[in-house]
């Protein structure tokens, strides 16, 4: 009967790291997860400011008409 106890004492503890190692890797996993959409927002805060620093907006004067068009050859 002694030698069965030692065998159970084993498996429960190897049980109980077990279920630590995978509460360990949901934790990382959620961690890594909030840190992932973070810094795809930050990549789309980039992508936003880059297209407007490569295509710039041309602002209409709010109380007028349109300026003509250029006379001079492109």
């Amino acid at each position: 009967m002694d030698d069965i106890q030692p065998a159970d004492d084993r498996e429960r503890r190897l049980i109980e790291a077990v279920v630590s190692l995978a509460k360990t890797f949901r934790e990382e996993r959620e961690q890594l997860m909030r840190r992932l959409g973070q810094l795809e927002k930050e990549i789309e805060i980039l992508a936003i400011r880059l297209d407007e620093q490569t295509h710039p907006r041309r602002a209409a004067p709010p109380d007028g008409p349109p300026p003509a068009p250029s006379r001079t050859p492109s």
